[in-house]
């Protein structure tokens, strides 16, 4: 799961969160197996609960994704 840089510290500043780093860069393949320009170094660890019972950890990496807020999808 990918997060947009711009957005992640508004979601950061909310949510009382802090970023986390990676203990290895990551590169990661756009949908055109291009590789982004950037290798991605951080992440942010977020608490979903769905359906009022299930909580759930999610981690999101964080990357300039263009036009996207955020990408949920198994990378």
């Amino acid at each position: 799961m990918l997060i947009h840089d711009k957005l992640v510290n508004k979601v950061c500043k909310k949510l009382e969160i802090q970023f986390i780093s990676l203990a290895k860069e990551k590169l990661i393949r756009e949908y055109d197996e291009k590789l982004f320009k950037k290798a991605i170094t951080h992440k942010i660890l977020l608490n979903l609960t769905m359906k009022s019972y299930r909580e759930l950890t999610i981690s999101m990496l964080i990357a300039n994704i263009e036009h996207y807020e955020a990408i949920l999808s198994k990378l």
